[in-house]
């Protein structure tokens, strides 16, 4: 059950571009190398989701991943007790499971059988389903996401992690109602146009149009944009030189979804204001 690691896709699903066809080698996306205290690491923005022709990515990524020591995602999945998180945080009371219904009674008549199976969970974890759902029949899959694409194919490199399963569902479970019934609304009425863009503008490395869109789809709530990203930004930001600093395997491989990476108190933003030379690599050579 890999479907929280997607959370971020409902913030940043609704913008509108043509589509276009890609080439792997060709992608561009959000892309770092990241010197602090005589220590290296890269630093790659993800989208949690992906297809065969993702891959290789351009030469320059795959060198980086060959040359790294280890490997650090947001959240390592096989460490969580996935059932006990669900039990613990996934279900909210009768009246606010009964405004979650209003939302997404067009989208369930179609989907019946899938709805009946979420039905109980909560808002955020409803969103978050759907979205997977959807991006499914879009021809995505999690099990192609970059995140565990890497993870998979590291051999012998050590895998760490800037938070846990745990602490995610802990955080989106104590977001407001209004807040979660804004991300199941979302999820549910996404153009599946849209929803490609999200593909499109990531291939891209279109980091302005990134931003401007967590910012529209944040609207007027805090809590997307303070607690789902900023003050988690200054966290894993923290916590990337700790582990740079601590860890003897040199380089990291840092793999963090690229919302966190543009915007406001970004994360590369932030590792400079510390007093790290973060590199862009489309811009400057890294290797």
């Amino acid at each position: 059950m890999l479907f929280f690691k997607h959370i971020l896709l409902i913030v940043l699903a609704n913008f509108f571009i043509s589509p276009q066809l890609y080439a792997a080698q060709d992608d561009k996306p959000p892309f770092y190398k990241v010197t602090w205290k005589n220590q290296q690491a890269y630093l790659l923005g993800s989208i949690h989701v992906g297809k065969a022709d993702f891959y290789p990515m351009a030469p320059q990524i795959e060198r980086a991943f060959e040359q790294s020591a280890a490997l650090v995602l947001e959240a390592d999945i096989n460490k969580a007790d996935i059932m006990g998180l669900l039990q613990q945080y996934g279900y909210a009371e009768a009246a606010l499971i009964e405004q979650a219904k209003l939302v997404t009674v067009k989208y369930c008549q179609s989907m019946e059988q899938f709805c009946v199976a979420i039905q109980q969970f909560a808002p955020w974890l409803q969103a978050a389903q759907i979205s997977m759902m959807r991006f499914t029949a879009l021809g995505y899959s999690a099990e192609q996401g970059v995140d565990v694409s890497f993870a998979a194919i590291r051999q012998s490199k050590p895998l760490f992690e800037l938070e846990s399963v745990a602490f995610q569902f802990e955080l989106i479970s104590s977001f407001s109602r209004q807040s979660q019934i804004q991300m199941l609304d979302e999820a549910v009425n996404a153009t599946d146009a849209e929803m490609l863009e999200l593909i499109a503008a990531w291939r891209n490395g279109d980091e302005k149009q990134l931003a401007n869109i967590m910012e529209q789809q944040a609207g007027e709530s805090d809590e997307l944009l303070s607690k789902l990203l900023w003050q988690r930004n200054h966290t894993m930001s923290d916590k990337m030189l700790v582990l740079m600093h601590q860890k003897t395997q040199q380089p990291l491989f840092f793999i963090i979804g690229a919302g966190h990476l543009v915007g406001q108190q970004n994360i590369p933003q932030l590792l400079r204001q510390q007093g790290a030379t973060v590199q862009n690599c489309w811009q400057q050579s890294c290797n």
